[in-house]
């Protein structure tokens, strides 16, 4: 399987982490479009392709084939040992044939001569092929497509930084009644059944049941709704929601992954790193696609040369 991109851990968020995991990422693109811009406009306009051109070209689009297209290779390179095929093994078949034919054109051909002009056309010509290029195409292709990887990575990141702040609203200590007696612990050290206490200002702990008091919860933090909850006993409560009014008593009933907090956090983590059911689709068709293609363009490759063209 090709090397998805991964949210970012919660545990720091966007811009915070010492390693930039999109440093990489970041550095291969900046490289391919800096790179693969001049040459896609030194092979489109001839007005720009001076006498040696070309050899500028292939020095501007070696870099971005081998370097910032390494993942693409990479991702080819493990799924042929395991006998698939996916974009990747397209993107870096069709780049790389692309680039080495452009060495054998530059180096074997007629395309490394002086003076030789690319012209810009929208009709096909018929021709040996040794004296065209294709660089443009292996280092645009690579530049595109690292710019959609990019993004997509990024999305899930601020995604990321959005689920730590979403866990970052319960609360840290809670204090807990038990035999009569008040006692500050770690809300990891809540049990189902314990009571603990709630002052005016204070966050709930975890979800549970008001036993005692009555009082104005704010919960805009978790549903967006403006206006305290009066609550009394017998009431739930939702943890990391706010005790707006009086003090309570709460008896907890559901703590740890149990509470709504930390199902809509395992949720917003699940469609981060899930696949949408179009994706999975598109990933079984390009099972079938990518060696439908390669096996078409070796078999017009075989005709081509069987003619003897």
């Amino acid at each position: 399987e090709p090397e998805p991109v991964r949210a970012e851990p919660v545990s720091g968020a966007e811009g915070t982490e010492p390693a930039d995991a999109l440093r990489p990422l970041r550095q291969r693109l900046v490289t391919a479009v800096v790179l693969a811009v001049p040459v896609i406009a030194m092979a489109m306009v001839p007005a720009l392709q001076f006498e040696y051109w070309q050899w500028l070209s292939l020095t501007l689009a070696a870099p971005v084939v081998t370097y910032a297209a390494w993942p693409f290779h990479k991702a080819a390179f493990t799924n042929a040992r395991h006998g698939a095929a996916t974009m990747d093994t397209l993107i870096s078949v069709g780049t790389s044939a692309a680039f080495l034919w452009s060495l054998w054109a530059l180096f074997l051909g007629t395309a490394g001569t002086p003076g030789m002009t690319h012209p810009f056309e929208l009709t096909i010509s018929r021709g040996d092929g040794s004296g065209n290029i294709y660089l443009e195409a292996a280092a645009g292709v690579t530049a595109f497509i690292l710019a959609g990887r990019y993004f997509e990575a990024r999305s899930k990141r601020k995604a990321g930084a959005a689920l730590k702040a979403l866990l970052e609203l319960g609360a840290k200590d809670v204090t807990v009644v038990r035999d009569g007696r008040e006692e500050q612990i770690p809300v990891g050290d809540l049990k189902a059944g314990d009571r603990f206490l709630v002052r005016p200002g204070e966050k709930i702990a975890t979800d549970g049941t008001v036993v005692e008091g009555t009082s104005a919860v704010d919960a805009s933090m978790l549903t967006g709704e403006s206006v305290p909850v009066e609550v009394g006993v017998g009431d739930g409560v939702t943890g990391a929601t706010v005790n707006a009014g009086g003090r309570l008593l709460v008896e907890a009933t559901r703590v740890g992954a149990d509470t709504q907090l930390a199902r809509m956090a395992k949720l917003v983590e699940d469609a981060q790193n899930g696949k949408a059911a179009a994706q999975r689709l598109a990933d079984r068709i390009s099972g079938v696609f990518v060696p439908v293609v390669i096996a078409l363009a070796l078999a017009t490759l075989g005709f081509w040369i069987g003619n003897g063209s």
